[in-house]
């Protein structure tokens, strides 16, 4: 019989982490930026990736690098060294953010903004106390192009100029600063907010992927199930039209869209398959034996450890730990 975790061990495609997982993580680079900005506990293998990486081009990619670390508490990760002592690629992270830059190259055509005439590009920079970065980095050399101000967007902030000729804007968040707060300044200032709150709400969908699958679970809770289905493709246009269900890759029949306990049309089941919590799953085994049933070995799968058994009358189970990624 195929158990109907198989699927999810076949499965060996990247996944992003579960919200709450990366919130946390989220919260604690954020402690961090908070701590002084000259130091970082965090490498850039520790970081979230970014779905967007800037890539700057500087006179001066070694000396840049020092400045950013000095200036913003940014650490270097790695950088590709040339024949020729130019800097052909490096990375850095500064916060939960990574960046890459390199030498010019003016015989490809790789030129930083000040063999350009300046920069169009902006780098907003979010930090704990923008008082305090702002003059620093100016007394390393960046030159100030706005000062430090409250603007009607909920920032402090600032605008200076790198010595290599980008532009950063520091900012910190004003506390207590909210939506209609946003909306009366940007009406005073000539402007109109307008969202495209079904694009947000899409989105956040999207980001969240199994996160609202992430529960606290106490022992003896359903935590997975299967349903039989001769035919998949039919159980899934019929349970799609009853319940909504929806299958992200249908070929596996594992339902995205419902709350946990997550389950499948899995077409290679002849009865429904229930999936109960345990809090040790070897204890748990043993005391099905001693009851009466049977219980075969503990497999360990990407979900979690599962055990199928059969009552003292043959009805078969399974238990299961779940995976420290499907608990809150």
């Amino acid at each position: 019989m195929t158990d109907a975790f198989d699927a999810l061990r076949a499965d060996t495609s990247p996944i992003d982490p579960p919200v709450p997982f990366a919130r946390r993580l989220r919260d604690e680079l954020v402690t961090q930026m908070e701590q002084p900005m000259t130091t970082s506990d965090h490498t850039a293998d520790d970081l979230m990736p970014n779905t967007v990486t800037p890539y700057l081009c500087v006179d001066g990619a070694a000396a840049a690098i020092e400045f950013y670390i000095a200036a913003f508490g940014a650490v270097e990760h790695h950088r590709l060294v040339g024949d020729d002592g130019r800097i052909g690629h490096a990375e850095i992270s500064i916060g939960n953010s990574r960046l890459m830059l390199a030498d010019e190259y003016p015989e490809a055509g790789v030129l930083g903004p000040l063999s350009r005439g300046g920069s169009a590009t902006n780098f907003t920079l979010q930090v704990a106390d923008v008082d305090t970065v702002f003059p620093a980095a100016l007394a390393l050399g960046a030159t100030e192009l706005r000062p430090v101000a409250e603007q009607f967007y909920g920032h402090r902030q600032g605008t200076l100029v790198d010595p290599f000729g980008h532009q950063w804007s520091i900012s910190s968040p004003v506390p207590n600063f909210d939506e209609d707060t946003y909306r009366a300044n940007a009406s005073a200032a000539g402007f109109e907010v307008q969202r495209n709150e079904q694009a947000e709400a899409d989105h956040r969908h999207a980001d969240q992927g199994d996160a609202h699958q992430v529960k606290h679970y106490d022992q003896g809770d359903l935590y997975y199930f299967t349903l039989p289905t001769p035919d998949l493709a039919k159980a899934q246009a019929f349970y799609g039209a009853v319940l909504g269900w929806q299958f992200p890759d249908p070929g596996n029949g594992h339902i995205g869209n419902i709350s946990a306990p997550p389950g499948s049309a899995f077409g290679a089941t002849q009865v429904t398959d229930l999936y109960f919590v345990v809090d040790d799953i070897h204890a748990a085994v043993e005391r099905v034996r001693a009851a009466g049933g049977t219980a075969e070995a503990v497999v360990d799968y990407d979900s979690g450890a599962a055990a199928t058994c059969t009552d003292d009358q043959g009805v078969r189970f399974h238990l299961s730990v779940p995976a420290d990624k499907y608990r809150s």
